[in-house]
């Protein structure tokens, strides 16, 4: 199984420099313990890698749940945990695409309050250009 389709690259722009940043577009209707130790697994190498070559700099990801239409509360943990590595590296996970089965998952386990979570790639884009 493979839990992303496609990594795209992303420059936000803010004020004269700008903030690196990837999304990660979820494959899979289906978000469980497996397809999320797949996508820590990528996050931490990822992550490794970058801390490796970019001089300690982690760009921010975006991880874009447009194809998920159920998560478990394993999928959630793995998602919290990959959070938790890139806020620890001063960076950032947001998501963004929810399907509103997702989206009621997160309210009511209340983990929506721990990401920033946007409709679509371009809210995301925009309120984070226009808010810098």
């Amino acid at each position: 199984m493979d839990t992303i389709t496609k990594v795209n690259q992303l420059s936000l722009s803010q004020d004269l420099s700008s903030t690196p940043t990837f999304i990660i577009k979820l494959a899979s209707s289906k978000f469980d313990n497996l397809a999320g130790s797949e996508l820590f697994t990528k996050v931490e190498s990822w992550v490794s890698a970058n801390m490796m070559m970019n001089d300690k700099q982690v760009p921010i990801l975006i991880v874009d749940m447009e194809n998920v239409e159920f998560i478990d509360s394993q999928g959630l943990q793995k998602l919290l945990a990959s959070l938790r590595l890139m806020q620890a590296h001063k960076s950032n996970l947001l998501l963004c695409s929810q399907q509103p089965s997702v989206r009621f998952v997160f309210e009511i386990t209340r983990i929506d309050q721990l990401f920033s979570i946007f409709s679509n790639v371009d809210m995301l884009v925009n309120q984070v250009v226009v808010a810098s």
